[in-house]
């Protein structure tokens, strides 16, 4: 080797150890300013009938081959645009069904991301729904026994797949998503939230209604069954979404008859705000603000019904109300209270 050329590496550490001896940083460009840190995904969902989209940290390069849809098809077309990928699998998501994606993409240093995440497919025709009834509680007849549920009507038809049932309380949300299944308007929905894991209680997907048995199941409603929570008996919140994430489609906030002043701020009132635009709260959220009432087991939340055309009146506190005892009618009209019906249970009672 040339002894010239070896005096080069020699001359550039000699120097920049004199700097570091001096107390002073090398200048700009004797050092290569270093990046180890590759893209971080911001956010990542379906945004189309067939596709899929992230944002990261910065911006990226997608590797060839790398992108994978389970089930099939199984390869993407990748589009990056600065910090944005999209996912183009080619042909539509089935709505309701769950699928994982896998990828890969790096920055321009050369630091890689992988990627697996779960997903529902994308619904491009949601159904038009409403939430009609809600029981919260457990009663103990043995004649007429009632457990959680949340009843919707059809408004208009679509598809189940993919739309969003959410239900909070101070310390806890949970959340239902519904498989793909073709409704009709004048239909019912009812959620059971509190099954007893027996096998007759079984998910109507299909055209049989009667498939499903279990307390509160009906033969002329679509039944579905989550284990995930129980509604708050007292206080709580209910939405409906198109999707995880969407458009809140309608809600319903309620709570005991003595709760007033401001909500603490916890999970529900949390959850409240989040749907102020599908009910009427102040802000920061009040309880005079939910549909107040005395809880009892035996007496379910309604919604008003517009007598001449039955289609739901509006939204808000007004336009609930609580059900005479025992009238509970999951998968079918609600039923309107009776003053006859409630003075002669009065008298019954010795009241």
């Amino acid at each position: 080797m040339d002894p010239k050329r070896r005096l080069i590496p020699l001359a550039v550490a000699s120097a920049l150890l004199f700097l570091h001896s001096c107390g002073q940083k090398p200048g700009p460009g004797l050092i290569p300013e270093s990046d180890l840190t590759p893209p971080l995904v911001v956010s990542a969902a379906p945004e189309g009938e067939s596709t899929f989209s992230l944002t990261f940290s910065e911006d990226i390069i997608p590797v060839a081959d790398s992108f994978f849809l389970e089930p099939g098809p199984k390869k993407a077309e990748a589009k990056a645009s600065g910090r944005e990928l999209d996912l183009d699998f080619g042909e539509p998501f089935h709505p309701g069904e769950e699928y994982r994606v896998a990828g890969e993409v790096e920055d321009r240093r050369g630091n890689s991301t992988r990627f697996v995440f779960s997903f529902t497919g994308w619904n491009a025709r949601p159904a038009r729904m409403l939430l009609s009834e809600v029981q919260t509680g457990k009663t103990s007849s043995k004649a007429s026994p009632h457990r959680d549920y949340v009843e919707l009507r059809v408004l208009g038809a679509g598809n189940l797949g993919g739309m969003e049932i959410a239900w909070s309380s101070s310390v806890k949300t949970c959340r239902y998503v519904f498989p793909g299944v073709e409704v009709a308007s004048g239909d019912y929905i009812v959620l059971h939230l509190a099954p007893e894991g027996i096998a007759e209680e079984k998910d109507e997907k299909g055209s049989d209604l009667a498939l499903s048995g279990g307390i509160d199941a009906k033969p002329e409603a679509r039944d579905f069954w989550c284990s995930d929570g129980a509604l708050p008996d007292e206080s709580g919140a209910i939405r409906l979404s198109e999707r995880p994430g969407g458009e809140i489609m309608d809600m319903l906030v309620y709570a005991a008859e003595d709760k007033s002043g401001p909500m603490k701020e916890d999970k529900l009132s949390a959850f409240v705000k989040e749907g102020s635009g599908s009910w009427k709260v102040a802000d920061p959220p009040v309880w005079e603000d939910a549909f107040r009432r005395k809880f009892s087991p035996t007496r379910s939340i309604a919604r008003k019904l517009w007598p001449e055309t039955g289609a739901p009146a509006s939204m808000g506190r007004d336009f609930w109300y609580l059900c005479d005892s025992g009238c509970q009618s999951p998968g079918s009209d609600n039923i309107p209270n009776d003053p006859a019906r409630a003075s002669a249970k009065s008298r019954k009672a010795g009241r």
